[in-house]
């Protein structure tokens, strides 16, 4: 007697999945009005949400008295930055436009460089990716431009858009040669466009020369001096030959950076020398929406090297540098921002030995630079904590010194993985800027409470007012923790 097997192809033909794509009735079907609890859940929750959109609707478009911004729209912007010395400001936001526009054109030239050299297709964002990621920005810029009382400021703000993106484009035209110069110039026009409106007079000269003689050492750097191994080379006093080695070239390079690192600073001391001190407006004069982005944007990019010294320093195996590191950041953690703005105000310069007293600007944003650094640094501490001691044996399996592991190793797992509450902190201390109103810096807060200390709005339009300056608040943090998100999903931050 013979078993009959079954039939199986050798080949079979994978199924097809089904298709799982929903119509809109049938997924609120099976997902809103599944059973009766759920039904009832979501028909409360329409009715709310109806209710509150029709009112918020008929208040924005209908019952809001949006005069009192209208008037003093420009001064929520600049506040009383001087009307005759706007001029300035327009020339600054060109620049930087330019500045931003070369940064993201070279970053996007580069990151199609690596694309091309691994055969990974580059993705392009297109103009409605670009306008999903900043709709908060753009909603924000339509509301401003809606309230305007001419047509000037939206012929700006597009003169100002097309300059950022027709830079981007050309930058990403750019031989690969020209890559490095370009961040270079980028930082360049950055600090040209902010000593526009503060003038050249002072240390102003400080930062230009920086920044030159960084890009002078590194150009000097890449530099190729391997054509002249093997070359004779005669000393300067015995006049003996012999043929230059591989350290002759070293040493070579290295005086050659020294010598380009001081020719930097002569040259930008002698341009400024010959420009003189021009004419600026006082930091003090910095107010409205205007100061409050400048000194948010100073705060975190001075707080953020800050907090990351003393979250290396607190793990330090040297006794005082943990003991300083520890003292600073329980210190200011412990004081009230509020208390630490009255020092800044008050006391600051009496540990300063200046001759010029530092503008109130410059001293409320050292006072939130060490704020926020404390705070960063255990954010960072955290995140050195949860990198595996085994991470940093391989490194020195490898022969790594302490630094280079610190440097490749532990800080790029450490930092994406405490992305979510440094951005967190970072927006945190963005708002917390709205305190700078207590020690009478007029900040976009503060520029509110000017316009009902006109007599004409004194008791009118407060509430359409602080909906405003809520508002603008809130689209840029949107902003921030959106891409905060882009770069953890960019970064695989929590996936294994």
């Amino acid at each position: 007697m013979t078993a009959t097997l079954p039939n199986y192809e050798t080949n079979p033909q994978p199924s097809l999945p089904p298709n799982m794509k929903l119509s809109p009735i049938a997924w609120a079907r099976k997902n809103l009005f599944n059973n009766w609890y759920n039904s009832l859940v979501t028909i409360i929750v329409v009715v709310v949400g109806a209710i509150l959109v029709f009112y918020s609707g008929r208040y924005i478009f209908v019952t809001g008295q949006w005069e009192a911004v209208r008037k003093n729209l420009t001064l929520l912007m600049v506040g009383i930055f001087p009307r005759n010395e706007q001029w300035r400001l327009v020339v600054q936001m060109y620049l930087m436009a330019s500045a931003l526009g070369l940064a993201w054109g070279t970053a996007t030239a580069r990151s199609q460089d690596r694309a091309a050299e691994t055969g990974i297709a580059a993705h392009r964002p297109t103009p409605l990716d670009l306008m999903r990621r900043y709709w908060t920005i753009l909603l924000l810029l339509v509301v401003i431009l809606a309230l305007t009382q001419t047509i000037w400021p939206t012929l700006f703000t597009l003169s100002t858009l097309a300059v950022g993106l027709g830079v981007r484009s050309a930058a990403m035209r750019l031989p690969l040669s020209a890559r490095q110069p370009c961040w270079y110039a980028s930082a360049f026009m950055a600090i040209l466009s902010f000593q526009v409106v503060s003038g050249t007079d002072g240390n102003a000269w400080w930062w230009t020369s920086a920044l030159v003689s960084l890009a002078a050492f590194h150009l000097a750097g890449t530099k190729d001096f391997t054509k002249y191994l093997d070359s004779e080379i005669i000393r300067p006093f015995s006049r003996h030959k012999r043929l230059a080695t591989a350290k002759d070239l070293i040493r070579f390079k290295q005086l050659t950076q020294i010598v380009s690192v001081i020719a930097a600073v002569i040259v930008v001391r002698i341009a400024y020398w010959l420009i003189g001190e021009t004419s600026q407006v006082s930091w003090d004069n910095w107010s409205g929406l205007y100061l409050t982005l400048v000194a948010s944007i100073a705060a975190i990019t001075l707080s953020f090297p800050l907090a990351l010294l003393l979250a290396v320093g607190r793990r330090s195996s040297l006794p005082v540098v943990r003991w300083l590191c520890v003292s600073y950041i329980e210190l200011f953690r412990g004081v009230p921002f509020i208390a630490l703005l009255f020092v800044a105000k008050i006391f600051i310069d009496f540990f300063l030995d200046v001759e010029t007293p530092l503008s109130l600007m410059t001293r409320t944003i050292i006072a939130f630079t060490i704020f926020s650094s404390a705070y960063v640094a255990e954010v960072v501490r955290g995140g050195l904590q949860a990198v595996p001691k085994g991470q940093i044996e391989a490194g020195q399996a490898l022969g790594l010194q302490p630094p280079g592991i610190m440097r490749l190793i532990v800080l790029p797992q450490a930092l994406s993985a405490v992305i979510p509450a440094m951005v967190g902190q970072f927006i945190s201390l963005f708002k917390d800027s709205s305190l700078f109103a207590i020690i009478s810096v007029v900040e976009f807060y503060r520029a509110r409470e000017l316009i009902h200390s006109q007599q004409e709005f004194t008791t009118t339009a407060i509430s359409e007012t602080l909906v405003f300056v809520a508002f603008a608040y809130w689209a840029l943090s949107y902003t921030m923790s959106k891409e905060s998100q882009r770069l953890e999903r960019h970064l695989g931050v929590g996936e294994r």
